[in-house]
C-alpha cells in the first residue's frame, strides 16, 4: 500500500507537469487579441516647410583610416596634342623596275617622275619602304602609304 501511494504521487505531479506545458502551447498557438480602439487624428492642413539649405564642404583624406598608409595622388590624364595634318605634295606610284637588291620604284611627286631607291629622299620626301603593291613614304615625320596606280 505504501508504494501505491508514491506512485499516484508521482502519477498526481507528472501529470500536473504535463498538462502546464500543454495549456503553454495551447495559449501560445491560440492567443487572445486584444481590442484596438481607432484613435482620431486631428489634420493638420495649415502648415510650412522649413527651406533650410544645410551646406558642407568635402576635404580630402591624406591618411587611409583603417590602414593607417597615405594615399596616393592621383596623376593627372596627360591631354594627347592632335597634330596638324600635313599638306602632302601630290605622289603617286606606278610600279617597280628591278625586283632584286636594290629595288627600284617608280614615283610621282609634284608631277615629276622620279626612279627611286629605299631611303632615297626627293623633294623631302623619303621612301620608307616598297613592295610590288605598295609603298611607304615619310614627309615630315608622317609616314603614308600609297599603292600601285593603274593607268
Amino acid at each position: 500500500m505504501k508504494n501505491k501511494k508514491k506512485t499516484y504521487i508521482l502519477l498526481i505531479l507528472v501529470l500536473a507537469v504535463w498538462g502546464t506545458i500543454g495549456y503553454k502551447i495551447i495559449s501560445a498557438l491560440n492567443p487572445d487579441l486584444p481590442d484596438i480602439q481607432q484613435q482620431d487624428f486631428a489634420v493638420n492642413t495649415n502648415y510650412k516647410l522649413d527651406t533650410k539649405i544645410d551646406t558642407f564642404s568635402i576635404q580630402t583624406v591624406n591618411r587611409d583610416p583603417f590602414l593607417g598608409t597615405y594615399l596616393k595622388k592621383k596623376s593627372k590624364k596627360k591631354t594627347k596634342i592632335k597634330r596638324k595634318e600635313t599638306q602632302w605634295k601630290p605622289v603617286h606610284y606606278y610600279g617597280i623596275v628591278k625586283k632584286d637588291k636594290n629595288q627600284m620604284f617608280i614615283v610621282t611627286i609634284n608631277n615629276k617622275q622620279y626612279l627611286l631607291k629605299k631611303g632615297q629622299t626627293k623633294d623631302s620626301i623619303t621612301l620608307v619602304y616598297g613592295t610590288t603593291k605598295s609603298i611607304t613614304m615619310r614627309y615630315k615625320n608622317n609616314s603614308r602609304t600609297f599603292y600601285l596606280k593603274q593607268k
